[in-house]
C-alpha cells in the first residue's frame, strides 16, 4: 500500500472516531495558545513550518491545504472536512479504497452539486460578479492557456464543491502551485475591506470554481464519490436536487459538444 493520509480539516475539535489513515488538522492554528493546542492531542496545526495560517478568514480550508502542500511528503493525500466525508456514516472512504480508485483514476471528488443555470450565475447570486471578473483577468494575465478552460467551466451547470479530493502528491503539489499563484494575484486585486465575515471568504468560494478549471484543463480522470455530511442542511439537499432536475432541462442543448471529465461513480 502506498504511503498517504487523509486530512480532516477543523477549526474545532473533532469528536468523530476515525480511520487510523486520517490525521486531523486544525487550521487557523496561529490564534490558538500554547494550552490551547496542547489539549488537542494528535492534532497538526498549520501555524507550523511553512504556512498561511493568518489568512484562514479569508482563504478557509485553503491554509490546510497550503501546509500539506508545503510540508507533508506522503505519496497520496487527501482533503476531508471536520463535517464533510467521502463515504458514509461508520464506512469512510479508506486509504486502501482511495489507492484502489486511483488506479483508474487521476483525481476523486466530491459529486457533483447541480446549480441554477450556470457556474457563473450561481457565483454571482451569491457573491460579487466583479470578482469572478477578476480572477478570469488574473488567469488571462498568469495563465492565459487556461482561459478557454475557464469559460468552459463556468458555462457548466454543475461544481465540484468544498474543495475535497483525494489525489496522488505530485498532482496535488503542482495544482496548489497554480491555485495559489492565481489567488495570490487576486489578492491585490480585490478589495474585501467592506465585506462582512461571510464574503471575506472570497479565495475559498473562487477556489471551488478554480478546481474544475484545473480539472478540464488537463482533462483528468475524476471519479466523484458521495459526501457524508454530519451537519447537514436539508434545505441546500432540496436546493441541489431541486436544480439538478431544473438544469439539466434547461441546460440540455446549452452544454452539448461541451468536453466533460471521465468519472466513475
Amino acid at each position: 500500500m502506498a504511503n498517504g493520509c487523509i486530512y480532516v480539516i477543523t477549526h474545532k475539535p473533532v469528536e468523530l472516531s476515525l480511520p487510523y489513515q486520517y490525521k486531523k488538522l486544525f487550521v487557523g492554528a496561529e490564534k490558538l495558545t500554547v494550552k490551547e493546542k496542547e489539549n488537542l492531542k494528535g492534532y497538526v496545526f498549520d501555524d507550523l513550518g511553512k504556512n498561511i495560517s493568518k489568512k484562514n478568514g479569508n482563504y478557509c480550508e485553503l491554509t490546510g491545504l497550503y501546509w500539506i502542500w508545503k510540508n507533508e511528503k506522503e505519496d497520496i493525500v487527501g482533503i476531508t472536512h471536520y463535517r464533510r466525508f467521502f463515504g458514509r456514516p461508520r464506512k469512510l472512504l479508506s486509504l486502501e479504497e482511495a489507492e484502489a480508485i486511483l488506479e483508474q483514476s487521476d483525481i476523486i471528488v466530491a459529486r457533483r452539486q447541480w446549480v441554477e443555470k450556470n457556474v457563473k450565475v450561481h457565483f454571482e447570486g451569491f457573491h460579487r460578479k466583479e470578482d469572478l471578473e477578476l480572477l478570469r483577468k488574473a488567469i488571462l494575465k498568469k495563465y492565459p492557456e487556461y482561459i478557454k478552460s475557464f469559460d468552459c467551466a463556468m458555462s457548466k451547470c454543475f461544481l465540484f464543491s468544498f474543495n475535497m479530493m483525494v489525489c496522488r502528491k505530485d498532482i496535488f503539489d503542482k495544482y496548489c502551485m497554480w491555485l495559489f499563484d492565481i489567488l495570490e494575484t487576486c489578492e491585490h486585486q480585490i478589495d474585501i475591506t467592506n465585506y462582512d465575515l461571510y464574503q471575506k471568504r472570497i479565495f475559498g468560494f473562487l477556489s471551488e470554481r478554480l478546481l474544475m478549471v484545473y480539472l478540464l484543463h488537463h482533462n483528468m480522470k475524476v471519479a466523484e464519490r458521495k459526501v457524508w455530511e454530519t451537519e447537514l442542511d436539508r434545505s441546500t439537499k432540496w436546493a441541489s436536487d431541486k436544480w439538478k432536475i431544473i438544469t439539466l432541462v434547461k441546460n440540455f442543448f446549452g452544454n452539448r459538444g461541451i468536453k466533460t471529465m471521465r468519472y466513475k461513480k
